[in-house]
């Protein structure tokens, strides 16, 4: 049996996309460079705005869903509000900054009772002073 070589198409017709409705997206090396460069500075000047500039290491960090929330709206209010977000890590620096300033002798907490304690402490001194 001979083989019928004539140019066979698809069950479903031709690809559109062979035949030129569309043209490919080329992406030009050197503009993502550019691109990740002013990424990449954007994020170092808005982290030296607010803290001391230190070595950093990255840390990952398990958030509770409630101050996950909590910071991600922060975040989006002051996106709408000043046309600039503080990024969360910031966000968490600050707050750590801000305990290690506090009358308390971290290294004295033995247990997370312990840590509860402290923060209700500190809680009840600062509506004290309100």
């Amino acid at each position: 049996m001979a083989v019928n070589k004539k140019k066979q198409r698809a069950v479903l017709g031709g690809n559109p996309l062979n035949q030129g409705i569309f043209s490919k997206t080329t992406s030009d090396k050197a503009e993502e460079n550019e691109e990740i460069k002013n990424q990449d500075s954007t994020i170092k000047n808005q982290e030296s705005r607010f803290l001391k500039k230190a070595e950093r290491e990255a840390v990952n960090l398990r958030l509770p869903i409630a101050i996950n929330d909590w910071l991600n709206d922060l975040l989006k209010q002051g996106k709408r509000k000043h046309g600039q977000k503080i990024p969360k890590e910031v966000w968490v620096q600050a707050a750590l900054e801000l305990f290690k300033a506090m009358p308390v002798d971290w290294a004295e907490i033995e247990s997370v009772d312990g840590l509860q304690e402290a923060l209700e402490g500190l809680e009840l001194k600062l509506k004290e002073m309100e």
